[in-house]
């Protein structure tokens, strides 16, 4: 079975299946540091069936208000995130992110919770999972707060980390026919117990970012030892809004996944460019 994959970047990511497609934490905005460059136009994403956030940084959620409004989208999302998504749109913190807002837009950002199930069609199915965020390591953290470019910028950078408090974090499983897919926007190994019933998936998504190389492959190690998927595909790897991120080696985690899981497929992906996946 075959199914589309286009990833722009952080946890940005959309999923074709047949006639329904699914985005998931649209951040498009990337300041002129990033890299690499983004070149899309939100209207070359649609159409799309629904859009979800994994929790409410500024980096999985600053499109969500354009879909809902100018593609009668539903967005599925906390509560908290829709809060952001509405506070963002406003246009408070960057003038050209704002947007005005109808009210059914505003009634397509639908607060979820844990445990929710979105029916898209009637073979496509998308579960809200109890997930988590990534705990920045001592080193990681140190590497931004003592970096030239992080200084300069810190008044307007902590204004980003201030007004977009997380909320719930939510994995995705995406049932499409009899294939599974998962889905994180931010590595998590805490429910590794209850998330062994989505073990031997045909698809998994898993961040790489947030702490040293050596403890992001120790941890998403654990979670592909409970998964083990057949399929595995790192995003958020890339040095999406510098100095707040840095090019991560996904290439020394991919060399080590094969060696200790020769079994499982690897896939770099390929940044905005929309390739196919056999499941």
């Amino acid at each position: 079975m075959k199914i589309f994959v286009e990833w722009f970047g952080t946890a940005c990511v959309t999923l074709k299946f047949g006639d329904s497609k699914l985005l998931f934490d649209p951040f498009l905005l990337r300041n002129e540091h990033a890299s690499p460059s983004l070149m899309v136009n939100k209207e070359e994403i649609l159409p799309v069936n629904g859009v979800f956030i994994s929790h409410g940084h500024f980096d999985h959620i600053t499109e969500a208000a354009w879909f809902a409004q100018n593609a009668d989208v539903p967005v599925y999302c906390s509560k908290i995130a829709k809060k952001n998504i509405l506070e963002w749109a406003k246009g408070e913190l960057n003038e050209n992110s704002a947007i005005s807002l109808s009210e059914k837009a505003i009634d397509n950002i639908k607060a979820i919770d844990f445990g929710d199930t979105i029916q898209i069609d009637k073979d496509l199915e998308v579960e809200a999972l109890k997930s988590c965020h990534i705990k920045f390591d001592a080193r990681t953290i140190l590497s931004r707060l003592f970096s030239k470019k992080f200084l300069k910028q810190a008044k307007t950078i902590s204004k980003y980390g201030r007004s977009f408090p997380m909320g719930k974090v939510f994995g995705f499983h995406i049932k499409y026919k009899d294939k599974r897919i998962l889905a994180l926007g931010s590595l998590c190994i805490k429910y590794l117990e209850e998330w062994k019933k989505y073990s031997n998936c045909d698809l998994l998504f898993v961040p790489f970012a947030g702490n040293s190389k050596k403890h992001l492959t120790q941890k998403t190690l654990k979670l592909i030892y409970i998964i083990r998927p057949k399929i595995l595909i790192p995003i958020h790897w890339d040095n999406f809004f510098p100095p707040l991120s840095q090019l991560e080696d996904v290439d020394y985690f991919i060399e080590i996944v094969k060696d200790e899981y020769p079994t499982i497929k690897t896939l770099k992906p390929a940044f905005q460019k929309e390739f196919s996946i056999e499941i």
